[in-house]
């Protein structure tokens, strides 16, 4: 039988990874990371350069970037949308990238372009994490 801390320590059944979580996090801060992480290099590099593809289309439109401190219901989903880029997003209020309001035309469509490649980058570290954890077959 079995002790306490042998039971503990067992991997989960189809388990791929001892850290499904580091595959999360990492897969949000680097698009595609997660999935380097678990071997699947070229899942990781399709959705790294989808993603910073997104961010560079939106930036190059002059797309806005949200910030977390306005009270309009539609600011506060487009900023948690674009928080999912990870450190692309970080970068962004650091240098001061991107419109700080939509100003041309363009800039409404480069705002589209952040918002989903965020949401396309929580997607992909939600699946890194479901790999890991091997609920998901490859």
């Amino acid at each position: 039988m079995a002790t306490d801390t042998q039971r503990i320590t067992q991997r989960i059944p189809g388990e791929r990874s001892s850290a499904p979580a580091l595959a999360l996090v990492l897969g949000w801060l680097i698009p595609g990371a997660g999935h380097v992480l678990q071997g699947k290099w070229v899942r990781g590099l399709l959705i790294f350069v989808s993603v910073l593809g997104m961010f560079l289309v939106g930036l190059g439109l002059q797309g806005k970037i949200y910030t977390p401190n306005t009270g309009d219901v539609l600011d506060i989903l487009g900023f948690i949308g674009q928080l999912g880029l990870g450190l692309l997003y970080a970068l962004t209020r650091v240098f001061g990238w991107g419109a700080s309001s939509v100003t041309i035309t363009l800039g409404d469509y480069g705002t589209k372009f952040l918002v989903v490649g965020g949401l396309l980058n929580i997607i992909a570290a939600v699946d890194a994490h479901s790999l890991a954890n091997g609920r998901k077959a490859s």
